[in-house]
């Protein structure tokens, strides 16, 4: 028993030098490598150092022609066009790009230029600084005194960009001798086109779609689609008449209004449209809606509240009195002048494709030349009125229904819908409707089954073209309602595929299937199944 408390003794103690050597060594190599990243650190070359504040001026190549960006009053310019619209952004994060430039590798004595690419730079950054004069700096650092600060500037010129390393070759000056590698993040910010640099405006995105209440395309294909503000239904127009539009499709398209935005900047002062093909455009998008308005303009009270120590005892009752009879249109007035509807329009002028395939456009009275995608835009400008065109064959509500005619294989079958209002127990007032075939009653839930396939039979497709049946119908619907207006509905077999329903003058294509589907709820319900 002796013997195994001293090898267990022996075992911990072993452990614990083991635990401790363990973590010397790493602490040793936590050492080590920091001083091996020290090292490294040290071992780097600065190239250029200056405090983004104090970056005045970039001078570089853009689309391969030297373009100067100066920082007035803190704001960042095209110094030969003064009101393009500078990205701020973009700028100050260049600027910030060169602040500290270092190399963890330079080449010296460099007698071949080619062989980096330096030749012939693919870029010359000239920065223009403020800097402390020489001579201040050797002042007493600790001083208060307004340091006095110079002008001076940099050039670098950039060659090859290493793959390997995404590192660029790199000489400065007029020092051709010396290459540094550096970063590509320090070089990169120059290398974008012109526009990456401008400050496009945004959009004018519609943020409340369901206000759309008329969309206009013209080109090619044209068309009209306007909304009914008070049914809150569409109709569509083009070359023929109005129709009724699919609330779906219409809903799918305003819809995208909401999230449109530019592909790109590519023109912020167009001189010429014909450029762009904006001179005649490709198409026409108009979209008229409404926006809800704040009223921010209020009556300046604080007069009155400031002069009213020195009004009369009269004037104050006068005041009083005449409170109490307006108060509630005042309350009235206030709560309508709150928020006032202000009808706006969105136009988009369409131009011909860009080289990226999209598409170039203007919008509104804007003179800036952007690009859109061309699978948003052809979304509005592929179609035509037939894409709107409300595929239902027929509806008529049985709320509206006084009687249903129908002519199925030669026999006519006449179906009346009787209405009674009665009391229940509480005094509810209450509707019973009735249906009689030729005079007897039916079954309500045999009804309704067929009437329903009846009313939501839905088409695929509608025939522009000359219908001439060369057969009778199958079946013949004559809707009857209670205001004494019909509507007539006749089903004939087209082809395989398809019922043609002749309605008014309308032909629609009706899956064959569905239409067998109606005609056996309709045995059903007459009890002439086979």
């Amino acid at each position: 028993m002796k013997n195994k408390t001293v090898k267990m003794i022996i075992a911990v103690a072993v452990l614990a030098v083991c635990c401790g050597g363990y973590a010397g060594v790493k602490t040793f190599v936590a050492k080590q490598e920091a001083k091996e990243e020290s090292e490294e650190e040290s071992k780097k070359t600065s190239v250029f150092t200056a405090s983004a504040d104090d970056i005045k001026s970039l001078d570089f190549l853009v689309d391969e022609k030297e373009t100067i960006f100066e920082k007035r009053d803190d704001e960042w310019v095209k110094k030969d066009e003064e009101d393009f619209p500078v990205n701020q952004t973009t700028l100050s994060d260049a600027a910030s790009a060169l602040t500290s430039i270092e190399s963890d590798r330079v080449l010296g004595d460099v007698d071949d230029l080619a062989e980096y690419g330096l030749d012939s730079p693919s870029n010359t950054i000239k920065i223009t600084y403020e800097s402390e004069k020489s001579e201040d700096k050797e002042d007493d650092a600790d001083s208060t005194e307004d340091k006095e600060t110079e002008e001076k500037t940099t050039t670098l010129y950039v060659g090859d960009e290493n793959s390997s390393t995404s590192q660029y070759y790199v000489y400065k000056d007029d020092d051709k001798s010396t290459v540094y590698m550096v970063e590509s993040s320090s070089i990169e910010p120059f290398t974008k086109t012109l526009y990456d640099y401008a400050q496009m405006e945004d959009f004018p995105v519609i943020s409340d779609t369901d206000n759309i209440n008329k969309i206009t395309v013209k080109g090619d294909k044209s068309y009209e689609l306007s909304k009914n503000t008070d049914t809150n239904l569409w109709t569509v127009k083009g070359d023929g008449d109005e129709e009724k539009a699919d609330t779906a499709t219409v809903s799918s398209l305003t819809t995208s209004f909401g999230s449109m935005a530019y592909n790109s900047f590519v023109d912020y002062k167009c001189k010429d449209k014909s450029t762009y093909g904006l001179d005649e455009p490709y198409a026409i998008i108009t979209v008229d809606y409404t926006e809800d308005q704040k009223d921010t303009d209020s009556s300046d009270t604080s007069e009155d509240s400031s002069t009213g120590a020195e009004t009369t005892d009269e004037t104050q009752s006068e005041a009083a009195e005449s409170k109490d009879t307006s108060e509630d249109t005042e309350v009235s007035d206030l709560e309508d002048s709150e928020k006032t509807v202000e009808n706006k329009q969105l136009v988009i002028t369409v131009g011909k494709e860009s080289d990226d395939s999209n598409r170039y456009v203007m919008v509104n009275d804007s003179d800036q030349v952007y690009t859109m995608s061309e699978d948003t835009l052809s979304a509005l400008t592929d179609k035509s009125e037939e894409d709107f065109w409300d595929m239902t064959v027929n509806y008529v509500s049985t709320n509206d229904l006084e009687e249903l005619k129908v002519n199925y294989k030669g026999s006519d079958y006449d179906v009346n819908v009787s209405r009674e209002t009665s009391e229940d127990d509480d005094g509810n007032e209450k509707e019973t409707v009735t249906y009689k075939l030729d005079g007897s009653e039916v079954d309500e839930t045999q009804f309704t089954t067929f009437y329903n396939k009846l009313i939501n039979l839905a088409a695929q497709k509608r025939l522009t073209d000359e219908f001439k049946p060369e057969t009778d119908p199958e079946m013949t619907v004559t809707f009857i309602k209670e205001d004494g207006n019909k509507l007539e509905a006749e089903y004939y077999s087209y082809d395989t595929n398809y019922y043609a329903v002749k309605v008014d003058s309308k032909i629609y294509l009706v899956n064959k299937m569905t239409v067998k589907e109606l005609f056996t709820a309709f045995e059903t319900l007459t009890g002439t199944e086979n």
